[in-house]
Formats: structure tokens, sequence, C-alpha cells
């Protein structure tokens, strides 16, 4: 077995990416920027938002994000120079053909561009169906295009374990064109033509939402999400000119290691679950034999890069899945168990005396998602909905005596005033998990799924030995009980929760502003970047 150099293989060579302002994507950019000093040049297909073109947005993100916290700590102002040096932002629209760009500008840049990495996409679970298939299917299209124009066609394409639709047990890293999870053969072009010209019909989104679910559902995926991810594969699995190596995550978490322990972004599937068992809630819809396949986000983005790796050597499989539960399983009792210590842990350094002495003792179990339970979700929603309404109703002029009313009358009727708009709050984030819960269903409860990670780990196994604390896909290494105590929760409270809380996140300082223009074309540093160790 033939060592994989990992940091010789990207030397010299230009990668084209998308995708850099989610989740995953920043953090596999910050890290190869980091751990991988010789990668030539970097282009980076962006677009704009909020009055800021693509180059700007950019810009602001490695000036501010936490994922850009270890590179700016280690280079300060000089973290421009290694930007100037390294990447360049194009405006793209990944939904129009060849992304936005002339034919002419596309064939200049793809002639120098050795790999495509793509993990731009649509990622919520109910979209509508329009824009998640503009999103991951004519977006994931349109970037093979692209690489389709460069020398070597090589497409890195990030998808999702959960293509394996409505179906558990274990799920290879293999895909049938043309052949669904529930066994049924169709054409994927012409799935997604009848699919957009029904959706034409329908002003409606959420008849279009409808409408997306039932084809979704009956070729044997849960979602409009898989439903779109999965067609995409297909597609890209019928063209011969393009070298298609498909990364597949599980359910991405916190960071373990990279940029810092704990770092997340954004409403993922733990965070409503552990913001739950942090409340009085007692009984979360989950089951307990399930796996539940979470993966650090840092992880994934190692196998991405060992990946990418391979395919810039030709050695690429077409499909690598990018999860825990096959060699290091966790099931949801473990999690549940794991949760309510890192919670309790919490609670107990709390100020406040119900969390610190009431909450801090209390236990999450495991309930089905069709009963209903004292203080559950519904139950709860329904009561602060009644409550709401008879704080609308209730005339404090009325009910107090007029002496009362006053002397207290306009400082009550503010109180009530405050308690309604507390419970319409309160009605409104409950309704939020609700529908998450509803959402995240096929994955906590229907479907246990295994997913085959021989691929990744066989790259992991070529590694040498100063390279596999940087790039190594080490599943087995990954200690539960420290990451959900040290790592995943406290993570959650810091980066999720607050969000379903209506609360703010905590702010990085910004990067100091340029004390000069950007670097032109011929006018780059040559000093390497640095890298930081992991």
């Amino acid at each position: 077995m033939s060592a994989l150099p990992v940091r010789e293989t990207f030397a010299g060579k230009h990668v084209l990416v998308t995708g850099v302002t989610g989740f995953v994507g920043k953090v596999w950019l910050a890290m190869l920027l980091d751990f991988v000093p010789e990668v030539r040049r970097v282009t980076v297909l962006g677009r704009g938002k909020k009055g800021q073109d693509a180059a700007q947005r950019f810009e602001q993100i490695y000036r501010t994000s936490p994922v850009f916290r270890p590179l700016r700590s280690q280079l300060g102002a000089e973290l421009y120079d290694l930007m100037d040096q390294k990447v360049e932002v194009v405006d793209a629209k990944l939904s129009e053909p060849l992304c936005g760009l002339e034919p002419w500008h596309a064939r200049e840049l793809m002639a120098d561009v050795d790999v495509v990495v793509h993990f731009a996409g649509l990622t919520d679970f109910e979209p509508d169906p329009q824009l998640a298939i503009d999103a991951n299917i004519h977006g994931a299209r349109h970037v093979a295009d692209l690489a389709a124009l460069s020398r070597s066609g090589r497409y890195v394409h990030c998808s999702t374990c959960f293509v394996a639709g409505m179906k558990g047990g274990v799920a290879d890293e293999t895909l049938t064109r043309g052949l669904s999870p529930n066994g049924t053969r169709f054409d994927p072009e012409r799935e997604v033509t009848q699919l957009e010209a029904a959706l034409r019909e329908l002003p409606n989104k959420a008849d279009r939402l409808a409408l997306g679910m039932a084809r979704a559902k009956r070729l044997g995926w849960p979602n409009v999400y898989t439903f779109t991810k999965a067609l995409s594969e297909h597609l890209l699995e019928g063209r011969e000119d393009i070298e298609t190596t498909t990364v597949r995550p599980a359910i991405v978490e916190c960071a373990d290691r990279y940029p810092f322990a704990g770092w997340n972004e954004g409403i993922n599937t733990s965070g409503p679950l552990v913001w739950l068992m942090g409340t009085a809630f007692r009984r979360l819809p989950v089951r307990h034999s399930v796996g539940f396949d979470i993966i650090p986000v840092d992880m994934v983005c190692r196998g991405v890069l060992l990946a990418t790796a391979a395919a810039l050597r030709d050695e690429a499989e077409p499909i690598y899945q990018l999860g825990t539960g096959g060699r290091n399983r966790l099931d949801f009792e473990r999690a549940l168990e794991l949760s309510n210590l890192a919670i309790r842990r919490q609670h107990r350094k709390s100020e406040d005396p119900f969390t610190r002495y009431v909450l801090s003792n209390l236990q999450a179990y495991s309930a089905s998602p069709d009963k209903e339970y004292v203080l559950g979700v519904q139950q709860t929603k329904r009561l602060m909905e009644g409550l709401r309404h008879s704080l609308k109703e209730l005339d404090v002029q009325r009910v107090l005596p007029p002496a009362t009313y006053e002397r207290h009358g306009e400082r009550l009727r503010n109180k009530v005033r405050e308690w309604s708009t507390d419970a319409r709050n309160h009605v409104r984030k409950l309704k939020s998990v609700e529908d998450m819960l509803r959402q995240f269903r096929p994955f906590i409860w229907d479907h246990d799924y295994t997913f085959v990670t021989d691929a990744a780990c066989a790259l992991t196994a070529r590694l040498d030995r100063d390279e596999l604390p940087l790039f190594g896909f080490d599943v087995e290494e990954l200690d539960w009980r420290r990451y959900y105590i040290d790592v995943q929760v406290p993570g959650l409270e810091t980066w999720c929760i607050p969000l379903l809380r209506g609360e703010k996140i905590p702010v990085d300082p910004p990067l100091a502003a340029r004390t000069h223009g950007k670097a032109q074309t011929g006018e780059h540093r040559t000093r390497p970047a640095t890298r930081l160790s992991a």
C-alpha cells in the first residue's frame, strides 16, 4: 500500500471551492490554508449579500468568523497577505449555467484548476422544492460543468449519508444509478424535468412542498433535502466528462479540535434536543436503540481533505462516507446518558436557584413521538397558547377594585402585556422545536443506519506519522464521554442554544482593517503560509 503524502499532493495545485460561507466549507478552507501551506492557489466561487460583493463578504468572514480565529491569532494583519497571495474570490451564481460566468471567463479560469470541491447547497429539510432543485441539483450540475472545462475534470462533490433514504441497516459506499432506496427504477433526468414542470403549476409554496415531499417519499426518501441531494448524485453518476468523487457526511456537529473545541454554527440536530433536556421537558422523541451518527465538523473536513488528495492523485474511490456509527457507534441511550450528565454539570454552576437545585436533578428519557406526555412539547405549547389568549382577553380595569386599579392599574397592565409577549415567544419557540423534531424523526426514531466508512479509513492508513494528526479520519479514537461532556454540550450551549432562545451568540473581535490595498496579480508576497499544529 503506497503512502498518501497530503501536503506534497496539494503542493503547487490550484483548487476551486464553493460554499465557503457554510458550516463545513468554512472549516475546510481554513484547514486547507492552515495545514497545507504548499497549496498554490484557491479560487472561491461566492455571491454577494446585503450590499457586499463576494470578495467583501469573504473578507468579512475571515476577519470575524471564529473559524479563522487560529489563523488570525497566528498571523495577525499578515492574514491579509496570505489571502492576497493564495485566494481569489469570483462572483458567481451557481443556479445559472457556468455559474453565471461568461464562457471565455470560465474557460480561462478552469484551464489552470486542478480540482473542484463543491460544498454549496441548501440543507433545509423542507424548503421550497424549486429552491432545493436550483441549489442542490442545478447548482451541482453547473459546478460540474466548470470542472469539465479543466484539464483533469476532477470534481469532489459534498452530499449526505442520508441519501440512503427511508431504509435502515448497513449503507454501503455505493450508488446504483436510477435505483431508489425502496427499489423503484426511475430516470433521474426525467424525474427532475417532470418535478419542475409540476411545480410551475403550483403558485402556493405549501402546495409545492406537499408535492415535493410526496414525490420524495414515493421513491423512498424522507424529505426534499435528501431527495434533491440524491437526485444530484444520480445525475452526476451518468456523466463521462468529469471524474466525480462524492463525499457523504453523516450528522455534522461541534468541532472536536479545529478551529477550537466546541465551535458550531446555526441550529443542527443535537441543538434542539439538548435545549429541551435543559428545560423541564423530560420526554424526548428518540429511540434508545437507534444509532446517533454524529461526527465533528473538523473530522468531516479531514475526510474531505483526504478524498481531495486522493482525487488529485487520480486514486480516489467514487464515494467516501464520513460517519462514526460503523466503527465507533453511539446510540441514543448513550447519547442521552452523556447529555444528561453534561447538562447537570452546567446547571449546577447556574446562579438561578430553580436551574441549580431543580433542573440539575432532573433526568431526560426516550419517549414515543406518537404519544403525548405531561409537560411534553405539544401539551406545553397548547398551555402557552391558552395562557396567551387569556392574557390578551384580560381587562385589568374590570377585574380590579377602582382604588387598586387607580394605584396599580398601569403597572399591572404593562405586566400583563409583558407576560402575553413572553407566552407568544414561548409558543413560537415550541412550534419551531416541534417542527424540527418532526423533521428529524426519520433519523432519530424511524430508521437505524450504519454507514460504512471503509474508504476514508483506508486513506488514513496510508498517511505518514507526521501527517496523521492533521489529516487522519480517526473516528475510532473519538471518546464519546469526553466529547459530549467537554466539547459537544458546552459548544451547543455557546453557539446553538442561544439562537433557540432568541439570544445572541459570542462575536469575535474583527481583525484590524487593512492598512494597504489588496495586492494585485504579480504583486503577491512569496512567503509560505504559516501552519498551526493540530
